[in-house]
C-alpha cells in the first residue's frame, strides 16, 4: 500500500469515527488540522507555508504540513487526492496555494498541488 492511500483512508477513518450516534454533529476533521495535545498544540500563529514542492504527498501531509488545515490536494485532472481512496499513484506536490512562505493562520484552508512522478 503507498503512502497516499495510507493517507486517504486514515482520513477516511477520522472522518467515519466522528459518525456514531451522539446527539451532538462532531465537525469534521481536515488532514493538516491540529488536534488537542498534539505536537501542534501551542504552536504560534501565524506560520509560514514551508517548502514542499517535489515531496510526496503523504510525507508532506504527515511532515512539515502536520499542523497546517490542508483542506485539498488537487491532481492534473482537478480530483482531489485526498477523496480518492482507490488511486495507487504516489502523487508528488508540485504547489501549494498559499504559496510557501506565506504566513497563514491555524485554520486557512490550504490547497496542495499535485503530480504524478511519472510526470
Amino acid at each position: 500500500m503507498n503512502h497516499t492511500r495510507t493517507v486517504v483512508l486514515t482520513v477516511a477513518g477520522l472522518l467515519l469515527a466522528g459518525c456514531g450516534s451522539s446527539p451532538e454533529p462532531v465537525p469534521a476533521k481536515t488532514v493538516g488540522a491540529a488536534s488537542p495535545g498534539t505536537a501542534c498544540t501551542g504552536k504560534k500563529w501565524p506560520q509560514s507555508v514551508p517548502p514542499v514542492t517535489g515531496t510526496p504527498l503523504a510525507d508532506a501531509v504527515d511532515g512539515p504540513l502536520r499542523c497546517f488545515n490542508i483542506t485539498a490536494a488537487v491532481a492534473p485532472d482537478g480530483h482531489d487526492a485526498l477523496q480518492d481512496p482507490t488511486s495507487d499513484t504516489d502523487w508528488l506536490v508540485t504547489g501549494t496555494k498559499p504559496a510557501a512562505g506565506t504566513g497563514v493562520t491555524e485554520d486557512q484552508p490550504i490547497t496542495l498541488l499535485l503530480n504524478s512522478p511519472d510526470q
